[in-house]
């Protein structure tokens, strides 16, 4: 997939993120997608690690059952001819007491055709898990 090609892919996808449309995003990836949200042991993941969509959604479902996306915008992609990567700005509040937590976030993309086979998910894990503490997740 090309850099331009994968720029609209991920626009779509931050967009449906965005707008809490796991149908239409979880419809981006393959069926055996690898997954990872990269945290520390003392900081550990909501989302996590794993193999398959169905997994990913659970997962997916959990963390939006606690927050509410109220921006995901794409900053920027870049290629190096095998991995897509990018950023992201974020703003997400907490459905329980409105606490909201802001920053950004990178991303490694791999596909297979023109659907998302590997997603990676790095971001300050101290600060997000901070913010859950705070809301008592």
């Amino acid at each position: 997939m090309s850099p331009s090609e994968a720029r609209l892919v991920l626009s779509y996808a931050c967009a449906l993120w965005r707008a809490g449309d796991l149908p239409r995003l979880l419809a981006l990836f393959v069926d055996d997608v690898v997954f990872s949200v990269h945290a520390r042991p003392h900081a550990p993941s909501m989302v996590g690690h794993g193999l398959g969509k169905a997994l990913f959604a659970r997962r997916l479902e959990a963390l939006l059952d606690q927050v509410e996306v109220l921006a995901f915008d794409l900053q920027g992609v870049w290629s190096d001819g095998l991995w897509h990567y990018s950023r992201v700005r974020y703003r997400y509040r907490h459905h329980a007491n409105g606490h909201v937590i802001e920053g950004s976030m990178r991303h490694k993309w791999g596909f297979v055709g023109d659907k998302i086979a590997h997603f990676e998910l790095f971001h300050d894990a101290d600060r997000m898990r901070a913010f859950l503490d705070m809301t008592g997740a």
